[in-house]
């Protein structure tokens, strides 16, 4: 077995985490590390890596984690892994308001539903669907910025942690790889990196069926209210400056209203419309 340095992937729901298994994977083949992915293997089974990291079965922990030789991921939320400082960390992570949106679609329509987990699932499923998107997503929120505000604390900016954005890898996949790969201990393969980018495709039409629904940044304000938008704004403001999906707040307030206007708008025409269409009738 190879002792290349260990690396750990970081991301958080609905950040592409099903495809970064897939890259993963991949990248152990093709340099000879060991693939692991516990959460997701746990998941499947109905169980909880979090009880697991947490239950303070120390030597458990200890074996389940090795500094070299493993690829290791992806992993939700973060989990006080013994000697982080040791691994090469990749944390990728995608603007919380999109992640919030696309996480109301995911619960209400397409999550796989293993056999371990199907009371739960379709518990939540029946919850969601009789709500509106604007009131989940208000209401999920909390977690989905303490899960971001741990990242901060314990990750972001480390020496050994490379940030990367989904925004980056959907819009720029081959850039994306080539920071990915130039940070990484080992040296993926030529052949590799062009497969990965000719079987990179993110350029989808919409289907609240599909676990890809749709991929584009920026799907809140195609789907949310502006006052949703504004209260995920004020709520989750401290994270999204520090990753950068919020640079501008003045040039953001005129985005939201110049949305406002076009929502505006297009009710009054379709009122018109219906006015037009009713005078018709009545003549």
């Amino acid at each position: 077995m190879t002792t290349n340095q260990s690396i750990i992937w970081f991301t958080a729901h609905k950040c592409a985490s099903v495809y970064a298994s897939e890259i993963l994977q991949k990248l152990a083949e093709d340099v000879g590390m060991i693939y692991r992915n516990y959460e997701g293997d746990l998941w499947e089974k109905g169980q909880s890596l979090e009880k697991l990291i947490y239950g303070n079965d120390s030597e458990t922990i200890n074996n389940m984690f090795k500094t070299t030789g493993h690829i290791y991921g992806p992993f939700r939320q973060y989990y006080p892994i013994p000697e982080m400082e040791k691994y090469k960390v990749i944390l990728m992570l995608r603007d919380p308001r999109d992640v919030l949106t696309s996480l109301y679609f995911s619960i209400a329509y397409s999550h796989d539903i293993p056999e371990s987990q199907k009371t739960e699932i379709e518990s939540q499923r029946e919850y969601v669907k009789n709500k509106n998107i604007d009131g989940i997503v208000i209401e999920q929120s909390p977690w989905v910025r303490t899960n971001y505000e741990h990242y901060t604390e314990y990750l972001f900016g480390k020496n050994n942690v490379l940030f990367l954005g989904y925004e980056d890898m959907v819009t720029d996949f081959p850039i994306w790889l080539i920071e990915l790969c130039k940070n990484l201990p080992i040296k993926p393969s030529e052949k590799l990196k062009n497969e990965l980018i000719d079987l990179a495709v993110f350029e989808v039409e919409e289907n609240i069926y599909s676990h890809k629904r749709q991929v584009k940044p920026g799907d809140h304000r195609r789907k949310l209210k502006v006052n949703t938008i504004k209260q995920l704004n004020l709520e989750l403001q401290d994270v999204l400056k520090t990753y950068g999906w919020l640079k501008d707040e003045r040039q953001e307030a005129d985005e939201l209203f110049q949305l406002y206007l076009e929502r505006a708008g297009e009710k009054l025409n379709n009122f018109k419309q219906k006015f037009e269409q009713a005078k018709h009738k009545i003549i």
